[in-house]
């Protein structure tokens, strides 16, 4: 700034020693810091005494308003000084506490997303283990129900065929195993009736469309309720076992629900195949959901209930969907899936060679 001012001597001659040193004290003063700006200061103020007040090139022989001069420029150059370090210092601060900030926000949302992390693991982990229980369940029914129409029911067609036998042994032994033997057929039915409950053999040897109709034939029989049905009369194909099985649940939720809590007269069962995904419908005219408890079912929190949780978890296993609507008129269960088949090689043998002398089970189903 000094070679500055002796550059522009030609216009300014001895007249406004300090304008261009203003520039350097005001730099100095807001960007610099203290130190800088006293040492500007300093050799501003002395190069203008040597260099550009009379006596030039003289420390001495100053006149008394050489020294007001300088003594105004020191003043309002330290006011500058002070006002800019007072900036610099409240900027400082400001870009600490937003550093301090953003490494607050940066370590929160590394947090967050590390939590995030770890709950999306610890609910795919719950999914994989409610699949796996579903999975194991299905397996348990089918193993109890094989083992009862494969074990007791052969047991008790066997004591069935002695007491025949009875009846042929006089008229006392006859009444007596008469009696007999009308139990052991109770008997019969009621065991064939749970075995085809826990996993019925129509569904592995003929599929989903044979298993419902027997199913609503037998539901609609107990409850009185009128349940028409939109189904395929026979599939080309064959789903895969998984998907068959988690379709007949959802109808068997679907139906014992409306029973129970819907108050209607009709429902109805719809099943669509498409190229590349099925969907299966469930309906009814009864008085439909509170709003409190469709809520609870669609955030799927715990007071949504067992059933209705089980179905969700066995789709979203498959990469389906269940959707409920409801309102006043009823109540429509709505669920999509990705069609899976399996080769007619890999198809599972019925058991119908199991049944053979054996009384048909009833046609009801417990709602």
């Amino acid at each position: 700034m000094l070679l500055l001012r002796a550059t522009l001597s030609g216009e300014f001659g001895i007249h406004y020693p300090y304008h261009t040193v203003w520039l350097a004290v005001i730099f100095a003063g807001w960007y610099c810091g203290v130190g800088p700006s006293i040492l500007s200061l300093v050799i501003d103020s002395v190069g203008i005494w040597y260099w550009f007040l009379p006596p030039y090139h003289s420390f001495t022989g100053k006149t008394q308003t050489e020294y007001a001069g300088m003594l105004g420029f020191l003043v309002f150059a330290g006011i500058i000084v002070t006002l800019g370090e007072a900036n610099r210092r409240l900027f400082l601060k400001q870009q600490q506490t937003e550093n301090a900030l953003q490494k607050s926000n940066d370590d929160l949302e590394k947090r967050v997303k590390e939590r995030t992390a770890e709950l999306e693991q610890s609910n795919e982990s719950a999914r994989r283990l409610s699949a796996r229980i579903i999975a194991v369940q299905d397996d348990e029914r089918r193993r109890i129900g094989r083992s009862l129409h494969d074990s007791l029911g052969q047991y008790l067609a066997a004591l069935k065929m002695h007491l025949h036998e009875l009846q042929c042994q006089g008229e006392f032994a006859r009444s007596l195993a008469s009696q007999c033997s009308e139990i052991v057929d109770q008997c019969l039915v009621e065991t064939r009736t749970v075995s085809h409950l826990l996993h019925p053999p129509l569904l592995d040897e003929r599929g989903f469309c044979s298993a419902t109709r027997l199913f609503v034939e037998g539901f609609a029989g107990r409850s009185g309720l009128a349940v028409s049905l939109d189904l395929p009369s026979e599939l080309a194909i064959r789903m895969a076992p998984d998907l068959e099985i988690a379709l007949f649940r959802a109808v068997q939720e679907g139906l014992t629900n409306i029973h129970r809590y819907a108050s209607a007269t009709a429902a109805k069962i719809a099943f669509r195949v498409e190229p590349s995904s099925v969907r299966l419908a469930i309906s009814d005219n009864g008085k439909g959901m509170p709003l409190s408890l469709l809520k609870q079912i669609r955030e799927g929190t715990a007071d949504a209930g067992v059933g209705i949780a089980g179905i969700r978890e066995r789709f979203r296993d498959l990469n389906g969907a269940l959707e409920i609507e409801s309102s006043s008129s009823g109540t429509t269960l709505t669920i999509t899936a990705p069609l899976v088949v399996i080769a007619p090689e890999s198809q599972p043998l019925g058991f119908s060679q199991l049944q053979a002398g054996l009384p048909e089970p009833r046609s009801e189903y417990s709602a």
